[in-house]
């Protein structure tokens, strides 16, 4: 079963889909230390400014769930979160270990988006940090700005993924921080029991 979006959202999480498509969950992403020791991030070496392509250092990230090995948290264990039957689904979420998001749940959107203001309180700076990729937006000659970042961990119940790329983006609508997409969902079994109101997260 698909959670349904609103479409303002729908068609937000499609036009970010389309521009960011060439980023996969595995992506060559470099890191460099500018000359005031601000870490930055950029996906490919063409992104990564002139003066500092030398001192650029190659990562691999490569989006997983975190296991009893990868960190002294534990393994995810099956999580259960309850919406209202007939609403769209919000999950409580926790960026970068302590800082707390409300996300739609999209099954639909390949991307994770978080506002942000929420990015900035988890101690990623999105203009200072990210890449800025302008789009096109739906309407003719409109453009929209989206940053890519990267963020150290995102949790839903006990299901977390580690370092991994996000899209920064208010998506300015009410009581939400922003959207949860395939990039986290698909690492794990889904289960969405619209019936009883249930969404289950659970190891693959």
């Amino acid at each position: 079963m698909i959670a349904r979006m609103p479409r303002a959202v729908t068609a937000l999480a499609a036009l970010v889909a389309l521009v960011l498509s060439t980023a996969s969950a595995q992506a060559q992403f470099y890191r460099w230390i500018d000359d005031a020791g601000t870490a930055h991030y950029a996906d490919g070496l063409q992104n990564v400014p002139e003066t500092f392509k030398g001192r650029a250092i190659p990562l691999t990230l490569r989006n997983s769930p975190v296991s009893s090995t990868d960190s002294n948290k534990s393994a995810a264990r099956e999580a259960a979160i309850r919406f209202t039957p007939g609403r769209h689904i919000v999950v409580e979420a926790r960026v970068n270990g302590s800082t707390s998001a409300k996300l739609y749940l999209d099954t639909g959107a390949a991307h994770t988006l978080l506002s942000p203001q929420i990015l900035r309180l988890a101690g990623v700076s999105p203009d200072h940090d990210g890449v800025k990729l302008q789009t096109r937006g739906m309407i003719a000659d409109t453009k929209t700005e989206v940053y890519r970042v990267a963020i150290d961990s995102l949790e839903v119940g006990d299901a977390r993924v580690g370092k991994m790329l996000v899209s920064a983006y208010d998506m300015d609508m009410p009581d939400v921080d922003g959207l949860l997409g395939q990039d986290f969902l698909a690492l794990f079994k889904v289960t969405i029991d619209a019936s009883r109101g249930i969404v289950t997260i659970a190891p693959k």
